[in-house]
Order: C-alpha cells, then sequence, then structure tokens
C-alpha cells in the first residue's frame, strides 16, 4: 500500500530525495498553469509530473477529482522521451505507487512510452486506471489526430479517445516543436468547443516559451494574458538555483567559419575536430553541437583519425550522438554522454545535433556549437557549466553563413540566424541571469503555418480510407517541413518473390532506426533499393515501387529492408551507404500484431480454451463487463444504459449465417447440431471463411463484418423508440474500428446477383434469427441507411458529431468504453 502523504515537499523528497524550489510547490497550490516559463537546469520534469501525481493522488478530494487521470508527456526528440520514462519510474518506485505494466491489477502507476518501435503494454485497455503516457510529438499529436503512427488503422479511435478525454498534456521543450505547439493549442480549444468526458488541460514548457504560437485563431491570448508560472524572488533566493542562475560561462565568437559549401565540408571538420582536442583537459566533457547530421559523423570521424594519428587514445574518448540510431547503439552513446568515467584523467569529447538541446542533464566544461535560433542557443548554453561547478567555463559560437539563397541557414530560417547573430554581439558571459535579460530583446519570428481547423477535426473522426487506400495526411499539423520520420529495420532477404515476407519477425524495438522522410526517399533512389512497406488493410508486406507511381514513404510508416542494401553503421548510425550493412543479432521472434492481420481475420473469435463460447454466453459476459467499466468510471446513468444497451446488441450479426458457417468450421461436429449460436471457436487459431448457401451453391462474403448488421438490426429493432438510438447504433457498429462514419462495398466483395444494396459482407434482406435477451423475432436486415439523405447513416454519424451534448471526442469515448468492455470479457473467456 502507497504512503499516505499530506504535503507536497514530503512527497517530493521521497521522489526525488531533494527539498522542492518554491515554484513547484507553487504548482500544486494553484490551478495547473498554460506555460511554465523556468529556465533549463530548475527542474521543470520533476516540478510537473510531481506536481500532478500530488494532486491526483494526496491532495483534497476536490481537486483530486478535477485533476486528469491520464498525463500525457509529449516531447519533440527519443532521447528526451527514454529520459523521461526513466525518472517518472525512479520518482514512481520511491513513493511506493509505481506499476510495472497497465494490467498490474492494483492502484499503482504504470508509465508507457509511445515512440516508433516501442513495444505496444496493453495501456489503452485500461481506460479507469491513472497513467502516464511519455512520447515524442510525431507518435503523440498523431494519435490525438486520430492518425496514430506506427499503428493499426482500426485502433486509431481508442488512441483518439483516450487522450483527448481526461488528460493532462504536457508539451515540453516546445521551442524545437514547430507546428506542434499550434495543432497542441487549437486541440485544447477544440476539446472546450466541442466538449470532452472528464478533464483535460495543457501546460506548455520551456525555457524560452514563445507566446505568439499558443495565440491561435481558436486558442486566442486572454485579455490577462496566459496563466504562467515563472521564478519570483523566493526562487532566486534558494541558493541551488541561485548557483545554477549565476554560474559563469565565458563566451566568444570562434575564429572558424561554417560555409553551407559541400567543397569546404573535408576543411570544416579537420579544423573543428583539432580545436576540440585543443580545447581538452583531463576529467572533462567538451561537448560540440552541430546543426546536421552528416556534419557531427564527418567531425566525428575526423575527429577519430585525429586522436589516432596523435596518440591520444588513452587520454581522450569521443562519441557521436544524433537521433538516427538504433536503440540500444543510441544508449551506449547517450551513457557515454551522461555518466562520466571513474578517476579524472580521461577527457571525453561528443560529437552531437540539436538532441542534446533540451532535457539533457549534462554539465561541459567546454561548448562549442554552431549558430542556430536564439531560443536553441540558449538551450545549447545551458549544457555547459550547468550547475556551476566549473571557474573556467567557456563557449565559442561557430558562425554558420550559407553559401546561397536556396541553402540559406540548413536547417533554420535565415532570419533566425541573423537575429541570434546581433543577440550575440559583445556578449561575454552566458550565465542564466545575462541570458534572460538578453531575451527580452528577443521577438520570435512570426511563421506562417498551416494551422489545424474545425472542419479538419471533423473530417478526421472518419479512419475510412479513400477508394485508392490513402488517408488525409497530418504531417503538416505535426511537425514542419518534410523532415519527419519512418522507422527502418533489416531482414536478409533473398531475391526472388515475396511471399514469405509477412512470415518474417516483426521488428523488436532495439531493432528499430529512425529515418527522416528525405532520408528515406533519397536512399531509396539508388540502384539496388529493396524495401517494403507493411499495409494493414490488405494484410501484405508492399515493395516500394512496385505501383505504377512508385509511392514515396510516408511519416509514421514501418518499412522493411533487405539487409544488403545497408543503410547502417552501429558507430556512427544511419548512413545510407550500401556499403554499411548492419548486425541482425538483435531479432526477436515477433509476429504481425493480431489487428494488423487481413480485413476478416476476427482473430478474437478464437479464443484457445478448447470449448466452444455461445453468442448468449458472450453477450451476457460483455454486458457485465459494460456495466463494471461504467462504475470503474464513472458513467451517469443514461451513460451506463447506453453502454450496456450497445453492449447486448454488438454482437447480434454474428447469427448471420455468413458468420455461423464461418465459425462452425471450427466448432467440434458434436456441437453443431445442437441449435446454439456461437460467438467464439474453441481453438487457439484460424481464418473465418465467412459464405452463405444458396441453391446450394456457396456464397462468400468477403470483407463479411458482423457489426454493421448489428447496428442496421439495432436501428429495425429497439432503435426505432430510443432517444439514443443513433449513440448505440455508432457504438456497436465501431466496436472493432473498421465501420465508423462511412459505410461503403469494398472492391473484393462479391456482388449479389440482383440488384440490391451490399456492403463490408452484408447484403440488403439478409436475415438474423430472434436470440432470446436481445430480440424475439426475425430481422430482414434493411440496408437503406448506408445511402445518401434524410435518415442515412452518414446524417446520424455527423449528427453525433455536431451534437453540443455530444461531438468527436466525447463520442470517441463512448466508442472506446465498449470496445474494451468486448476486449475485457474476450480475455476472461480465454482464461487470461
Amino acid at each position: 500500500m502507497a504512503p499516505d502523504f499530506s504535503d507536497f515537499p514530503t512527497f517530493f523528497k521521497s521522489a526525488t530525495t531533494n527539498e522542492p524550489f518554491p515554484y513547484q510547490v507553487r504548482l500544486t497550490t494553484e490551478e495547473l498553469p498554460q506555460i511554465l516559463n523556468v529556465p533549463t537546469g530548475a527542474g521543470k520534469t520533476d516540478a510537473v509530473i510531481l506536481a500532478w501525481l500530488w494532486k491526483r493522488r494526496f491532495a483534497d478530494e476536490k481537486t483530486r477529482k478535477t485533476t486528469p487521470r491520464r498525463l500525457v508527456y509529449c516531447l519533440p526528440m527519443r532521447v528526451l522521451v527514454e529520459q523521461t520514462r526513466d525518472k517518472a519510474e525512479e520518482w514512481l518506485k520511491n513513493s511506493g505507487l509505481f506499476a510495472g505494466t497497465p494490467d498490474a491489477g492494483n492502484d499503482k502507476i504504470a508509465v508507457t512510452v509511445l515512440m516508433g518501435g516501442e513495444d505496444k503494454d496493453e495501456w489503452d485497455e485500461h481506460p479507469e486506471r491513472d497513467a502516464i503516457i511519455i512520447g515524442t510529438q510525431d507518435m503523440l499529436l498523431s494519435r490525438a489526430l486520430n492518425r496514430g503512427y506506427g499503428m493499426s488503422r482500426y485502433r486509431w479511435p481508442m488512441h483518439y479517445g483516450l487522450l483527448n478525454n481526461d488528460c493532462f498534456w504536457v508539451m515540453d521543450e516546445v521551442q524545437l516543436m514547430g507546428v506542434g505547439v499550434e495543432t497542441s493549442a487549437q486541440m485544447q480549444a477544440f476539446r472546450k468547443k466541442f466538449g470532452i468526458a472528464g478533464n483535460v488541460k495543457t501546460t506548455w514548457m520551456s525555457a524560452t516559451v514563445g507566446e505568439n504560437q499558443l495565440d491561435t485563431v481558436d486558442h486566442p491570448k486572454p485579455k490577462d494574458g496566459f496563466l504562467t508560472i515563472n521564478l519570483d524572488k523566493d526562487d532566486l533566493s534558494h541558493q541551488v538555483l541561485a548557483d545554477r542562475f549565476n554560474a559563469r560561462k565565458k563566451i566568444s565568437k570562434c575564429q572558424i567559419t561554417s560555409l553551407n559549401k559541400k567543397a569546404d565540408e573535408k576543411n570544416y571538420a579537420g579544423l573543428i575536430a583539432g580545436l576540440l582536442l585543443q580545447k581538452r583537459k583531463p576529467g572533462t566533457l567538451v561537448l560540440c553541437v552541430l546543426n546536421s547530421v552528416k556534419r557531427a559523423q564527418e567531425i566525428y570521424r575526423t575527429l577519430e583519425d585525429l586522436i589516432t594519428e596523435k596518440g591520444l587514445a588513452e587520454e581522450v574518448k569521443t562519441s557521436v550522438i544524433h537521433s538516427r540510431f538504433r536503440q540500444n547503439d543510441r544508449q551506449t552513446k547517450t551513457d557515454f554522454l551522461l555518466k562520466k568515467p571513474e578517476g579524472d584523467k580521461l577527457c571525453r569529447i561528443v560529437v552531437s545535433t540539436q538532441v542534446v538541446e533540451a532535457g539533457v542533464d549534462v554539465s561541459a566544461h567546454v561548448l562549442i556549437t554552431e549558430l542556430a535560433p536564439w531560443p536553441s542557443m540558449v538551450q545549447r548554453f545551458g549544457r555547459c557549466n550547468r550547475y556551476g561547478e566549473y571557474s573556467n567555463a567557456s563557449i565559442e559560437w561557430i558562425d554558420v553563413i550559407p553559401d546561397d539563397e536556396e541553402k540559406a541557414s540548413s536547417p533554420y530560417d535565415r532570419s533566425e540566424l541573423e537575429q541570434s547573430r546581433k543577440l550575440l554581439e559583445g556578449l561575454e558571459d552566458a550565465s542564466l541571469e545575462i541570458l534572460k535579460k538578453k531575451s527580452a530583446g528577443y521577438a520570435p519570428p512570426r511563421v506562417t503555418r498551416q494551422v489545424i481547423r474545425k472542419k479538419d477535426v471533423l473530417d478526421l473522426f472518419d479512419t475510412t480510407p479513400d477508394l485508392t487506400g490513402n488517408d488525409l495526411d497530418v504531417s503538416r499539423f505535426i511537425r514542419d517541413g518534410a523532415d519527419m520520420d519512418v522507422s527502418v529495420f533489416w531482414r536478409d532477404v533473398p531475391d526472388g518473390p515475396d511471399k514469405d515476407l509477412d512470415e518474417r519477425p516483426h521488428p523488436a524495438r532495439e531493432e528499430i532506426c529512425p529515418v527522416s522522410i528525405s532520408g528515406i526517399n533519397e536512399f531509396a533512389k539508388k540502384k539496388g533499393f529493396r524495401g517494403w512497406v507493411w499495409k494493414p488493410l490488405e494484410g501484405e508486406w508492399h515493395a516500394h515501387g512496385e505501383k505504377k507511381d512508385k509511392p514515396r514513404f510516408r511519416p509514421g510508416q514501418v518499412i522493411l529492408l533487405d539487409l544488403q542494401t545497408g543503410g547502417y553503421d552501429k558507430n556512427i548510425g544511419w548512413t545510407g551507404e550500401y556499403a554499411d550493412i548492419p548486425n541482425l543479432d538483435i531479432i526477436k521472434d515477433k509476429t504481425i500484431s493480431s489487428e494488423e492481420k487481413q480485413d476478416n481475420d476476427e482473430t478474437r473469435s478464437f479464443i484457445g480454451r478448447g470449448e466452444p463460447l455461445s453468442l448468449t454466453k458472450h453477450t451476457d459476459d460483455v454486458v457485465e463487463e459494460a456495466a463494471n467499466l461504467s462504475g470503474q468510471m464513472g458513467l451517469t446513468d443514461n451513460e451506463k444504459e447506453t453502454l450496456v444497451t450497445a453492449a447486448l446488441w454488438h454482437d447480434y450479426g454474428k447469427a448471420h449465417d455468413a458468420f455461423q458457417n464461418a465459425i462452425a468450421e471450427h466448432i467440434p461436429n458434436e456441437k453443431k447440431a445442437s441449435g446454439v449460436f456461437w460467438a467464439k471457436s474453441g481453438t487457439k487459431s484460424g481464418r473465418l471463411d465467412c459464405h452463405v448457401m444458396m441453391n446450394g451453391r456457396k456464397i462468400k462474403r468477403s470483407h463479411f463484418r458482423h457489426e454493421l448488421a448489428s447496428a442496421m438490426a439495432w436501428l429495425q429493432n429497439d432503435g426505432k423508440t430510443r432517444t439514443d438510438a443513433n449513440l448505440v447504433a455508432y457504438m456497436i457498429a465501431a466496436h472493432h474500428g473498421k465501420i465508423r462514419v462511412s459505410i461503403r462495398s469494398l472492391p473484393q466483395e462479391i456482388r449479389p446477383n440482383e440488384d440490391i444494396l451490399f456492403a463490408r459482407g452484408v447484403w440488403q434482406k439478409d436475415k438474423l434469427p430472434p436470440i432470446p435477451g436481445i430480440t424475439p423475432h426475425e430481422t430482414m436486415l434493411d440496408l437503406s441507411p448506408i445511402q445518401l439523405g434524410k435518415g442515412s447513416w452518414l446524417e446520424r454519424t455527423l449528427g453525433l458529431l455536431e451534437d453540443p451534448d455530444m461531438g468527436p471526442f466525447r463520442l470517441a469515448h463512448h466508442e472506446m468504453l465498449l470496445r474494451i468492455a468486448d476486449w475485457r470479457a474476450s480475455a476472461k473467456e480465454a482464461g487470461k
């Protein structure tokens, strides 16, 4: 049992072993702020996570009830996610609140990570539990927009419902997020506009928060300004903060200048490598921050050669760190950066990119950095003499001059560099105190970005792909520019047909290497490139370029590369060079997710318990779970009635001949003549061949969806008199994530001989038998709602989206609850 912490300072010290700063205490006595604006090294992460945790678990009853149950911690880069996860888990363990997994079955709290290649931990099956979700902006914002990168499309609505209701969003290091900041502000405004279940708040954090990005069309700046917490005089008089705030860092302009010119790269690398060696001192860290991965890799190679040439291997160790590494290799690099070796003779030199700008708890004696926008420079300066432990710390900044207008200041805007250059002129000390004064003269540039609007949010609610299998692109709302990531892994794939690809192990998180869109598309142009993308709708790997239009890769995709295609070196990360062949010794035996199999593969219909399960028993189980979940979530009586009713009708469509004929193939012969309608087979696995018999012939019902039949039957029966008829119908139809706003037939479906309506394996005038407890009479299905017009399915669902008492977020929340009740019943039936 977790201890009862009646006051926050005691709780904070128990979690961190440190006394809280005054502003960290204020976070628990005041409303959670919209902006937390404190300098680097002042403990923002500790403050916000532990303030939420204390408010949620140990504050007065009113505060606990109004504090959202999920903390969603959003960061711009993977390396920051891993560090934040480690801190959160440590604090929970120290407080006696840590749950190893979301299904631990106790009142403790699990930490889930959402980023490319991360193992799924079933966090979305426990909406009633407090949880900490930490992820990259790509993974979290795409899920909040109902287009979750790197996950089954049929699970998108689950995460959409969970991350837009009953959540406290923390957007950390916003100076690196670009358009993600505007998107998060707009989404917070839409949650207020459309309505939500529970409470949702957002806090934006950075040492250099720009309010302009939060002042959006639907999230305007209040007359009194955004609710903000800054350091006050009590904080600045605190000895620890005072030492950090006043720590001196001598700063000067470097004599070396960077030109964005390919011909000068080798000479530049040699000059910088030489400078880094000149700055070495025993027992210290020399940190070099570059603006591009390629430059960091080139300088690292040159530095390694120079160390060997000069015979300095015993006194200098070096490493390179950036965002294009596989997990284990990146962790080795991170450990080298963060963990000072024993003894005081060795000097570490680390060449890095922007990944060290924020959230990295490291203190260098010497910092060499290329010119970057002012907020980035402030963050980089914060990695030098972070705690005031050096009396002679120094910084040199390298001017970056573009060689032409097109390259400008890649990857930054030219005007941003010019402004930063002016602020650096004459600066001799980069202490936090002086930087704060300098920053008063910084005016963030007004950037024109595509801002998500109400129509976009409503359009994105529908997860049905278009006729070509494509979806609405959300990448423009998540990151600026084209350099967003895909997840790459390697397999040894012999030349020839690709038939066995779907049987090969899917990647473990240790194997994934994040690669920019521009990087992978450039790599794919090379002769001999062999790569495949998983297509969940078809349940197959598709070779890149096999279609006539040679499609380009898209953000969030998982890409399998042939080992001989190369592209990766464990020492320097992704190179995009065929000569660099990665090792495959980290492959784990992972198979395709059950929800990523073919569209007509009802994997949850095989429970592996030996005995088949009747439709009546499964329905009773789901109704029971729905009632239990209603109590756990604190639903109103009306909400409970809606959920339980949807649970009662959700699988009625399984009584359809197409499903019963398919499941009968997996039912023992002695059970088949019992007259029982079956919901699940007792076998562990199998495939459902949905079909009906007509005139002695077997007619396939490809892509049969029992939930469509269930929803249509509900509307024709009890739905005729219920005020919540459309909501119940939607929940029934959506409980597998495959029938939602749009209903249409698929190209592979068998067409009826006569001219009648059909969709997803269900035909007009199909019959469902009476089932005790659901309906006492036979139902002849009427599919007229799938047409356009008054009373149509589209009109009904759009009405729910535009209903001021429902809206997209609450509707997704209702949808999510029925799916979870169904999953929990299925898990118990399978003995899990």
